[in-house]
């Protein structure tokens, strides 16, 4: 049975866990895990949230992990496309209008601000802020925090 609101499409193989609150108008595809254990080393319990905002395309095969500290939170902001074969850690913040590219993997307590674009297959270590308006090229790895309106790319990725 599907508790979350009805203008909702969720596809009937996601697992989302109860730890998960979702707003209205996502659509979630094929075989996506929502609201799974993050990894930190030495922890067991994990007990915080994750939280999808309103007008998320999350497609298939897309991981999105909670954090270990109740009140904690992973954020998933609005009108995001994310697409398949993306993960998304724990602690993580994503802004709105964003587009995360199939292949994407975003470390934990990493911020990714408003209107920002990964290109495919690219991976933004953790603890970084990627800032609003700007553009990760294709295959790049973040290992720095990126400046507003600024496109990066290549491994590591820099200022185009």
């Amino acid at each position: 049975m599907n508790k979350y609101d009805k203008s909702n499409e969720i596809h009937p193989t996601a697992i989302i866990y109860d730890n998960v609150t979702i707003g209205k108008n996502n659509k979630i595809g094929a075989y996506s895990v929502i609201g799974s254990n993050g990894e930190i080393r030495g922890v067991e319990n994990f007990e915080g949230t994750v939280v999808i905002g309103d007008g998320n395309v999350i497609s298939e095969l897309v991981t999105i992990q909670r954090p270990a500290i109740v009140g904690q939170k992973t954020i998933i902001g609005n009108n995001n496309i994310i697409m398949a074969h993306t993960h998304i850690g724990h602690d993580a913040s994503i802004g709105n209008d964003c587009e995360l590219s199939s292949g994407t993997i975003i470390g934990g307590y990493t911020t990714i601000e408003d209107m920002v674009k990964i290109k495919l297959g690219c991976i933004v270590r953790n603890r970084k802020t990627v800032k609003r308006k700007s553009l990760v090229g294709m295959g790049s790895v973040v290992v720095k925090d990126v400046e507003e309106d600024t496109v990066v790319y290549g491994n590591p990725a820099k200022e185009a």
